[in-house]
């Protein structure tokens, strides 16, 4: 009976041996399983995150690159205002110079004109020197009660009108300064269209 005994022990121990390395087998499997379900969620978590820093990386270098593009053609925009912008001083420097170039006849003429539409009557008439003789004789055109200053304006062209609390520049560039407000828009049309 020895025999059996020991011969059913070992079944018996064969028997739980053989059901341990079932036991462990499975539980193996079921841990390889929940390892490749882990690796399976931390590739899925990266890749996600991974596609989150992409769009972010892609959106942040899209705004860089858009603030450039739109610094460099604010930056245009400004380099091609400011050389318009030259041109247009040009232009109206040239034809206050054109003006001042007038003979007398053509001066003594605008000055009449100014003063026909400046004048309200009373005035002090204090002309530049190079108009002295012109607007001398404007004023006595014009009449008035307009009287000619002793002194000259400190102006290139043109006059000033001295009345009772006010003065009003009616030398050429004032002239030029009003042309120049009404006209200036024109002038860049035609300039630049």
């Amino acid at each position: 009976m020895a025999t059996t005994t020991i011969s059913g022990t070992n079944k018996l121990a064969e028997r739980i041996v053989s059901e341990a390395e079932a036991d462990a087998k499975l539980a193996l499997d079921h841990a390889e399983e929940e390892v490749r379900a882990v690796e399976t969620e931390c590739e899925r978590a990266a890749a996600e995150k991974r596609a989150v820093s992409e769009t972010r990386r892609d959106a942040a270098a899209k705004a860089v690159r858009d603030g450039f593009v739109t610094r460099a053609n604010l930056d245009a925009k400004k380099s091609a205002l400011k050389k318009k912008r030259a041109v247009i001083d040009a232009a109206f420097e040239e034809a206050y110079q054109a003006l001042l170039k007038l003979n007398a006849e053509e001066r003594a003429r605008l000055c009449e004109q100014m003063l026909r539409a400046e004048a309200e009557g009373g005035e002090q008439v204090r002309p530049a020197k190079a108009d002295r003789m012109g607007v001398q004789r404007a004023v006595k055109n014009v009449g008035r009660g307009l009287r000619l200053s002793d002194e000259d304006a400190s102006v290139d062209g043109g006059f000033v009108l001295v009345g009772e609390g006010y003065e009003k520049d009616c030398s050429f560039r004032s002239l030029m300064g009003m042309l120049r407000a009404n006209e200036e828009t024109n002038a860049a049309k035609r300039l630049f269209d």
